[in-house]
């Protein structure tokens, strides 16, 4: 009888501690799905900050108003109206799918202001008038470069897009 008292209350024992098992599973599934929902709300919160920065810088690339650069600079360098709306209908993918090879073999050259150093003296005044002059083309090479290309790279599609436009 003894035998049988002991196997009673270790079946008993064992009831009780399974019970405690499935209310703490109980309760760490609810911390995992309190855990995964916190997760969803943070990272949709860190998403929605991520594309306010990206704004803000965006509107901080525009060129400034009244930034004493003159229409006859802009001439003289090939920047004309027809050569805005042109660079205008620039899009990222033509820049993406342009059909043209990385050139491994050449340096990446310092870049001082805010155009390459690989660039001839006409190229380097035409990028920073186009840069200040046509706010799509500087908020396009904000985006590209350097995560989708290198500067180098955008450059040189840009003045092979715009050479029917421009005549150096």
């Amino acid at each position: 009888m003894d035998l049988w008292n002991k196997a009673r209350t270790f079946a008993a024992e064992a009831a009780k501690r399974s019970q405690d098992l499935s209310f703490g599973a109980a309760k760490f599934s609810d911390v995992v799905a309190e855990a995964t929902k916190r997760s969803k709300e943070i990272a949709a919160e860190a998403s929605k900050r991520a594309d306010q920065i990206r704004i803000e810088a965006i509107k901080r690339a525009e060129p400034y108003v009244g930034s004493g650069i003159e229409e006859k600079d802009l001439i003289s360098f090939g920047i004309t109206d027809e050569l805005r709306e042109f660079v205008k209908g620039i899009t990222f993918t033509t820049f993406r799918d342009f059909p043209l090879q990385d050139e491994c073999e050449l340096s990446d050259a310092p870049t001082v202001s805010n155009v390459r150093n690989d660039l001839t003296e006409w190229q380097e005044r035409h990028a920073n008038l186009v840069l200040s002059a046509v706010k799509e083309i500087s908020k396009l090479r904000y985006e590209l470069c350097p995560r989708v290309m290198k500067e180098r790279k955008f450059w040189k599609i840009y003045f092979i897009l715009v050479n029917s436009h421009t005549a150096p």
